[in-house]
């Protein structure tokens, strides 16, 4: 009986471990935004149009990478299929700044991650991995002032 316990353990302890969290690092809003931008394939300013796992984004503005389309798909499963538990989904409407990479190669789905500083411009909700002691207008400015500095490297290209 003991065994068939101990079986039992192993294996819903590897068939669960896809379901943990994510672990992010923390930092200033300018570190995470620089690390965020180096990692994206895809870096917009975007109106989210439609919410959950298959969520829409319209692109207002390209920051980085090419635009495909004006609207965009998002999801939260891999190349393979399966969900993964670092991608996340944006729980409102509103305009955001998304670090996105391409997920689903030439067929134009994109994701983010819990880990990246994909935000709300408003700051209404800030990012799992902020680690700041500034107020919410701070925060607005510095992203604004960040955006104006994606949109000068954008022109010099």
């Amino acid at each position: 009986m003991k065994r068939i316990s101990v079986f039992i353990t192993l294996l819903l302890f590897i068939s669960t471990s896809r379901l943990f969290a994510c672990d992010c690092g923390q930092s200033d809003l300018r570190h995470f935004d620089e690390r965020s931008y180096k990692y994206s394939d895809f870096v917009i300013i975007g109106d989210v149009v439609k919410t959950g796992e298959n969520y829409k984004i319209k692109v207002i503005e390209v920051l980085k990478g090419e635009k495909k389309d004006k609207i965009i798909r998002g999801t939260v499963t891999d190349e393979n299929g399966y969900t993964n538990c670092c991608f996340t989904i944006p729980r409102e409407k509103g305009r955001y700044i998304f670090y996105l990479n391409e997920i689903k190669k030439k067929k134009y789905f994109y994701s983010y991650s819990t880990c990246s500083a994909s935000r709300l411009i408003n700051m209404s909700v800030y990012p799992i991995s902020l680690k700041t002691e500034k107020n919410k207008s701070e925060l607005i400015s510095e992203t604004n002032n960040w955006i104006e500095i994606l949109r000068e490297n954008r022109r010099k290209i």
